[in-house]
């Protein structure tokens, strides 16, 4: 990236400032960054950017070196990225936020301080809060700038604000006394402040991880308590009674039935994108057109039903149902004709939507029939191709359905003496 400087103002002035600071330079003395980049936009160089590195006419240096500034007394001298990144954002008509800062991995300047800090980088005034003069005019180096409140790596005692310890030099470690420890002191008291000390050793942190463990174990537990309380009363909720099927044998998995009906907006061809990943794409016609050739027997659906990964038969014919594959069907999708539920076990579609859970997609632009309003099934509505994002949104709606009403206490409404005969 490269930055380039706007017109400056009075340029006599930061032209008159060039020699000072080459001057300084002169004498074997180190230039500062802020000095170099001061430098290059007085004489409208480029500044470029290349592998963390500002190349200011022909002097490398590294983004993170600290230069001759500081946001405020009590804080220590800022990055000279930081300052480019700022002035090449402002002069550029660039949104400068501590968002875009913070993506890039550089520091905020305030715009308190960074209108103050261009007037003196393109040389309208020769005086700027934040500027330290005997690092910017090489007298002093900013790590060893112990004025800008940071905090020493190798250094105690050093007299603050909380402590008062006299007799003690900048070049010698002194004692550390209980003062510095309850200043320092970060008791362990909740969760924040324990993710703010990485690489701290904590107190207890076998037995706060074991907490944590537990919690994340057991989260779930209260809530399938107040779900299966009504079990204790002798009614046990459809859910515990697949799991008990599927104890009995491992291959006797809830069943969801659709329509075997190739114009159906929802049948065994897209079933699986649909509830499964959320997906729905316009129908291929080459498999519309040999639906009872390419379609499978049934397609296999995993979803997580409250803390526990589920396996669902999806089909789409009942021909040849036992009994015990009628009590592990739990959904069945309809498209609106009272023919697919011709030689089903029940007395009345009544019956059927009491025992298995009904659903019904709509199409766009189209309304629901009014006798599928009467029916006791949920109307899901299908949103335009174009917007795949909300299939999502109504694969999730279904499976609420569906979880809440494999929660209740299913009523069994199943005859043996006849079945559905929507014709009559």
């Amino acid at each position: 990236m490269a930055s380039h400087s706007p017109s400056v103002g009075p340029a006599m002035t930061a032209a008159d400032a060039e020699p000072k600071m080459v001057a300084k330079a002169g004498g074997g003395r180190r230039k500062d960054p802020l000095v170099l980049l001061r430098e290059c936009i007085a004489k409208q160089q480029k500044v470029i950017w290349s592998d963390d590195y500002l190349d200011f006419d022909g002097h490398r240096v590294h983004r993170s070196q600290k230069c001759g500034y500081r946001l405020s007394p009590a804080e220590p001298c800022i990055d000279i990225g930081s300052v480019w990144f700022m002035f090449r954002e402002i002069t550029g008509d660039k949104p400068y936020t501590q968002e875009t800062t913070r993506k890039r991995g550089f520091g905020y300047i305030g715009v308190a301080s960074r209108g103050d800090l261009c007037d003196w980088l393109v040389g309208r005034t020769e005086n700027c809060a934040g500027i330290a003069r005997d690092v910017i005019e090489g007298r002093k180096r900013p790590r060893d700038d112990d004025e800008s409140g940071r905090r020493p790596g190798k250094r105690l005692g050093l007299q603050s604000a909380e402590t008062d310890v006299t007799g003690i030099t900048d070049d010698k470690t002194g004692e550390l006394s209980y003062a510095d420890v309850a200043a320092r002191v970060r008791p362990v008291k909740d969760l924040d402040v324990l993710v703010r000390c990485p690489g701290r050793t904590v107190p207890n942190s076998d037995l706060i991880l074991k907490i944590a463990q537990d919690e994340v174990t057991n989260w779930r537990i209260d809530r399938k308590v107040q779900d299966l309380t009504h079990a204790l009363a002798g009614k046990i909720p459809l859910l515990r009674e697949l799991e008990q099927m599927i104890e009995e044998h491992s291959k006797n998995q809830p069943i969801i039935l659709v329509p075997c009906n190739k114009n159906s907006p929802v049948n065994l061809l897209n079933a699986s994108k649909l509830l499964q990943d959320g997906e729905y794409h316009k129908r291929d016609e080459e498999r519309v057109r040999f639906f009872e050739s390419t379609r499978p027997e049934y397609v296999e659906i995993v979803r997580n039903v409250m803390g526990k990964m589920w396996t669902f038969e999806v089909r789409d014919s009942v021909k040849s149902f036992t009994k015990a594959q009628w009590l592990r069907v739990v959904a069945v999708v309809t498209d609106g004709t009272d023919w697919q539920f011709k030689g089903w076990p029940f007395e009345s579609i009544v019956d059927l939507f009491a025992t298995i859970k009904g659903i019904y997609f709509t199409e766009v632009g189209t309304l629901p029939p009014q006798h599928v309003v009467d029916w006791n099934v949920a109307i899901l509505p299908l949103t335009p191709l174009q917007f795949q994002h909300r299939f999502s949104a109504l694969r999730d709606s279904f499976w609420t359905e569906v979880e809440k009403f494999l929660r209740e206490y299913r009523q069994k409404r199943f005859v043996n003496h006849t079945t559905l005969q929507p014709d009559k």
